[in-house]
């Protein structure tokens, strides 16, 4: 029983290893097994050696039960297919509404990815085991200033006056009318974390404020996620409003046309309590923007202070001050400030997205592993080998 034990943990190292290693964000090993008891909560090992072998972009199932032929792996075509579907719905792996043609199937990364597919199915085990993995293991991996990052942060609604240009990837009523529908709202994953570890938002009491678009939208509503519900667009500017009310943080996917918008505060989300550790959290953020005080104006009522999710501004002398490496330029003081004593400033070196998220893990990639690798990739490619 130890050496069948000892063989399905070398599986899942396996995997492990695969993911980190050809995921643009990786999943490395670290103190502890908690890495090891996520992947043994999400994968038998049977399904493990099966997703060792997918590729990191979709393909179809008849390329993928080839490969696993010629691996020595016997399956038939009907069960690999009800084996990958299964991983699917259980957010392990990537596939169905994710991908415009429904028979393609790839391996998924942890975050952004297979941990954001357990929401409304996570357990306590699970909660405790991924907060664990995110503090000690994964936040070098995601937390780092060479790569470029996969969320960016926007100026939240009433940030600007009506006269104040703004880009169209900065501004979130442009954003929405050129998103793809259907839109889908569902439970924050992380609040879910927090909550299951008896540690609740600070903030809010609102859970359901993760917001997807197109195939993202669809594969939640498909999969009868119990938080997701289909809005429309009109109905999602009423919940906008009511986040900026309450202080959340807008951080869409760092594209121009982004798939999802996370509505994010300093006590629960993964990413800006990640940042919070850090000395200088501004360095590593995707944000055009900074906040300025007037001083003139400022009458240290403390509401910035409370507003803000990063810790950046406090009260010296009865007036507010802006520490500029914590600052991420959400607009929420802004926003907050009735005195109107605060303002965005637009940095002087302006942060473009990449057009599509294609095009940012591709550049994270090659960040990852350098441009000599893409040769290989091109290969890979041209004779249906995994990338």
């Amino acid at each position: 029983m130890n050496v069948e034990n000892d063989m399905n943990d070398q599986i899942y190292r396996r995997l492990r290893k695969e993911i980190d290693e050809r995921m643009p964000v990786g999943m490395p090993g670290g103190e502890g097994d908690a890495d090891i008891s996520i992947l043994k909560l999400l994968f038998s090992p049977e399904e493990s050696e099966v997703a060792i072998h997918l590729s990191i972009l979709p393909e179809k199932i008849s390329r993928i039960h080839k490969r696993l032929a010629r691996h020595g792996f016997s399956i038939s075509l009907h069960e690999l297919r009800r084996m990958l579907d299964s991983m699917v719905s259980k957010g392990a792996i990537m596939g169905g509404a994710l991908f415009s043609k429904k028979d393609n199937y790839s391996l998924a990364q942890f975050a952004i990815g297979i941990y954001e597919f357990q929401v409304n199915r996570q357990t306590p085990e699970f909660a405790r085991l991924a907060e664990s993995y995110h503090e000690k293991s994964l936040i070098g991996e995601f937390f780092r200033e060479d790569r470029p990052v996969q969320l960016r942060t926007i100026p939240v609604g009433k940030s600007f006056g009506s006269d104040r240009r703004i880009s169209t990837y900065d501004d979130i009523t442009r954003i929405v009318l050129d998103a793809d529908e259907p839109v889908a709202v569902i439970d924050c994953v992380c609040k879910e974390t927090r909550d299951l570890l008896a540690e609740p938002c600070r903030l809010s009491d609102v859970r359901n404020n993760c917001i997807m678009f197109g195939d993202g939208a669809r594969y939640y509503l498909d999969r009868k996620i119990p938080s997701a519900r289909k809005v429309s667009k009109e109905e999602l500017f009423e919940l906008l409003e009511k986040l900026r009310e309450i202080g959340f943080v807008l951080q869409p996917a760092n594209s121009r046309k982004p798939g999802f918008i996370c509505a994010c505060c300093g006590c629960c989300c993964n990413v800006l309590r990640g940042y919070k550790k850090l000395p200088r959290p501004s360095l590593y953020f995707s944000s055009n923007y900074y906040a300025e005080i007037l001083s003139a104006s400022c009458t240290g009522c403390k509401k910035c202070v409370a507003r803000c999710q990063m810790d950046a501004i406090e009260i010296v002398d009865a007036k507010a001050v802006v520490n500029l490496d914590r600052c991420i330029g959400c607009g929420n003081c802004v926003a907050a400030c009735r005195k109107n004593a605060i303002r965005l400033i637009e940095k002087a070196r302006i942060k473009r997205p990449p057009f599509t998220s294609r095009n940012l893990y591709l550049k994270i990639l090659l960040k990852k592993h350098g441009i000599g690798r893409l040769p290989g990739i091109l290969v890979k490619l041209l004779f249906g080998r995994k990338i």
